[in-house]
């Protein structure tokens, strides 16, 4: 027995086994011979639901060797739906894009007719001056604008205000209540602040009748009737309803610099600068000329000297140290409004000599006295 055991041993030796006998060994090894039932029962399990391989090549290879489970490959999972950013072809048209694609000559007829009958609606006529221009915000609404920017302004100043029985707030209310009854406003309540800041050569009035000099301007204005100039140029802003005018301005800069961005595709930036150099400077401009136009038939009727005007802007030229061209700025050049404030003089002066005004007498008190007192009020 034990002869035959080596005589085997050596044939195996002699020659390398076939898969069918390393089999078989394998199955009468004693470490995995009490494993052979649960390896059969899940042979047979599983046996059943593979394909047949006995058309397979290498039948001998399959019988063979257990199941085992391939775990590098696995079957293909279907493609996920990637994210292109910066793939062209696979970003959708804009929505822009794809109603001028899908439009017609007759849609565009349409949108034309439309534009045009809101712009011709809300079209008017400044009395005064005669000029059209669109304007889309009502009365109620400048009103409400006026109060809420006068809240701001008293806030930020506070502190600065000269109270209402100084000597040069006095002098300012005293130009104003002559210029009050030439300018008819509705709705307007009037009141003067003087705010004390010397470097600031500036006034205006709010939609509302709310008035704001700074103490800056005053030694230009010099005396009541250089005051009455610039406060006739101001408050013939609200009679005119600038700010209405530049609030529905507005509205079509942002439509027009949105549409020449979208079809010509350039930046936004620069179709807004081409826009505010073509339309908003211009139209601003030509408010502030209609505005000195206006004052100044204000001031004669109110029995100020219209003369004051021209003097006026000659010493606003002479303190201008440095000014931006004419066609880069909203207002146009002091010589400029001079020359033209020239050229309204005899209209303006027959006014004043149909007003009345000469029982009024050429002395006018200037603003160099009413300094003299400031050290009483802390100024």
């Amino acid at each position: 027995m034990l002869r035959q055991a080596f005589a085997s041993l050596r044939t195996a030796q002699a020659s390398p086994p076939s898969l069918a006998s390393a089999s078989h060994h394998l199955r009468i090894r004693p470490r995995i011979s009490h494993l052979a039932p649960q390896v059969a029962s899940r042979w047979t399990s599983t046996r059943s639901l593979l394909p047949s391989t006995r058309s397979l090549p290498n039948y001998s290879l399959y019988k063979a060797l257990p199941y085992r489970r391939n775990f590098a490959t696995s079957f293909p999972r279907q493609a996920r739906n990637t994210y292109n950013r910066f793939n062209p072809s696979s970003a959708r048209p804009s929505v822009f894009y794809t109603l001028i694609s899908r439009s017609r000559p007759h849609h565009f007829v349409f949108i034309g007719l439309g534009i045009s009958g809101v712009y011709l609606y809300n079209t008017e006529v400044i009395e005064m001056t005669g000029r059209r221009r669109f304007n889309c915000v009502s009365h109620e609404a400048e009103l409400k604008m006026g109060m809420q920017s006068y809240r701001e302004i008293l806030a930020q100043s506070q502190g600065r205000i000269l109270p209402d029985n100084h000597p040069v707030a006095q002098m300012v209310n005293r130009v104003l209540q002559r210029l009050i009854p030439q300018a008819p406003i509705e709705g307007a309540d009037w009141r003067v602040h003087v705010i004390v800041d010397d470097s600031n050569a500036n006034a205006f009035v709010l939609p509302g009748g709310k008035v704001f000099v700074y103490t800056g301007i005053l030694p230009i204005c010099q005396d009541e009737d250089g005051l009455a100039a610039v406060l006739g140029h101001e408050i013939a802003h609200v009679v005119a309803r600038h700010p209405a005018e530049r609030m529905s301005n507005s509205f079509l800069t942002l439509g027009t610099v949105f549409l020449i961005s979208l079809l010509f595709d350039v930046s936004g930036q620069l179709s807004s600068m081409l826009v505010n150099l073509m339309w908003s400077l211009p139209n601003s401009r030509t408010q502030e000329a209609e505005a000195d136009n206006i004052g100044l038939m204000m001031m004669a009727k109110a029995c100020f000297n219209p003369e004051a005007a021209v003097r006026l802007w000659h010493r606003m030229q002479q303190q201008e140290k440095s000014a931006p061209p004419q066609f880069m700025s909203t207002h146009p050049s002091s010589y400029n409004r001079e020359e033209s404030i020239r050229g309204w003089l005899d209209k303006a002066e027959t006014v004043y000599a149909d007003s009345g005004c000469s029982t009024f007498g050429s002395y006018m008190p200037s603003f160099k006295k009413a300094y003299e007192t400031q050290s009483s009020y802390g100024w």
